[in-house]
């Protein structure tokens, strides 16, 4: 069922090197990434380490999908509009929150993402402020949806790029970073790591992917939060 669980092709120049913690070697892929990225994939304890509250600046908006509000309901479907920061390609414009009575808990606060809302294969994405030629640092939290008697496993990716002048493609442009990893239902599962941004470029475009889901159904899987970039890896 599950259709991929690789590094996706990027454009760029530097060695993306890749490492799986608690895990064998083998299990670890590589790719190419402007500048250079790294990404790294496990479950630690705690999604930020060694703070340094002077430097810490979150450059997302809205990364753990606590607004807008559930009101009492266990999930619900919004207008991409009404939903702070993000965008999406789904079909009918809609991006879909859970909170924590579907039978899965919050990996932070209340609530979280389903990216697959009324299609599958679907993408939410936004554009954050940066720097030209500087390293940010990212990292979000991937589960999978539990469709079946067994154990079900989803596909996620996390693509980075230039945000686009006519706003038209979903993963953003030029130079752009992409990775893959799976998720079963059962954990939630931190992917973490670093991108640089190319010259003149002020504005990256954070795309996340369902790249493939256990269900069939249009409209299961995929679930992602805690999504945080910042400039200082000691925030991470």
């Amino acid at each position: 069922m599950l259709k991929h669980n690789r590094m996706l092709p990027a454009i760029g120049a530097a060695t993306l090197l890749a490492t799986l913690i608690g895990a064998p070697a083998h299990a670890a892929g590589t790719g190419h990434g402007p500048g250079g990225g790294g990404a790294t994939f496990g479950q630690p304890k705690h999604a930020h380490t060694k703070a340094a509250p002077m430097a810490c600046r979150e450059m997302t908006v809205d990364g753990g999908f606590e607004s807008p509000k559930l009101g009492g309901q266990d999930w619900m479907q919004f207008d991409e509009d009404d939903v702070p920061g993000w965008r999406t390609d789904d079909p009918d414009g809609k991006i879909e929150i859970w909170g924590g009575a579907m039978g899965v808990a919050p990996r932070f606060g209340k609530q979280f993402a389903e990216l697959n809302a009324t299609g599958s294969g679907n993408s939410i994405y936004q554009d954050i402020k940066t720097k030209p030629n500087t390293k940010i640092y990212w990292s979000f939290w991937i589960r999978a949806r539990d469709t079946s008697g067994g154990k079900d496993v989803d596909a996620t990716s996390i693509h980075f790029g230039r945000t686009p002048k006519n706003d038209t493609s979903v993963m953003g442009v030029g130079s752009a970073f992409a990775y893959a990893n799976s998720a079963d239902d059962v954990r939630w599962k931190r992917l973490y790591g670093w991108y640089k941004t190319g010259p003149g470029q002020t504005s990256t475009r954070v795309t996340l992917t369902a790249d493939s889901s256990a269900s069939t159904d249009d409209g299961f899987g995929n679930l992602v939060d805690g999504l945080t970039i910042t400039e200082s890896p000691d925030c991470m």
